[in-house]
């Protein structure tokens, strides 16, 4: 239900508003690919990917990859899980012989892309990392 209520709400965003309004919610920016330093490897990020995408193919799959990606990450902000929302571009050749760029966006946990793999076809331009750090009593 948490992704059915948040997925409208970055289309919202993406579609209405220009990115420099709502981009600094994200987290920090941060140049290139950047992990949080605060790796987490929490099994609720596989549940909490898996909800987005599924309203999404639920709806057609008419939300983005940033969209996804934007849903996926309060959610994760939300139970103070680490990440870093990642934006890269890919250039390639159109049928025409024009290169043409295409942009992606996928949500890092540490280590691992949890959502919007991508096989290493784009190179990472920014990151927006979220750090929490869990206390553990001794």
């Amino acid at each position: 239900m948490e992704a059915a209520y948040l997925l409208p709400w970055a289309w919202v965003l993406v579609r209405v508003l220009p990115f420099r309004f709502w981009s600094r919610g994200l987290g920090k920016p941060t140049p290139g690919e950047a992990a949080p330093s605060a790796a987490s490897t929490d099994k609720r990020t596989r549940d909490i990917c898996w909800a987005a995408m599924a309203v999404n193919n639920a709806s057609g799959g008419r939300f983005t990859c940033l969209m996804l990606a934007m849903t996926a990450q309060w959610m994760l902000n939300r139970r103070r899980i680490s990440n870093s929302l990642v934006l890269g571009t890919q250039t390639e050749q159109g049928a025409d012989n024009r290169l043409a760029m295409k942009a992606h966006a996928w949500l890092r946990d540490g280590t691992r892309i949890v959502l919007g793999q991508h096989g290493g076809q784009y190179t990472a331009v920014s990151s927006f990392v979220r750090t929490y750090h869990h206390h553990v009593d001794g």
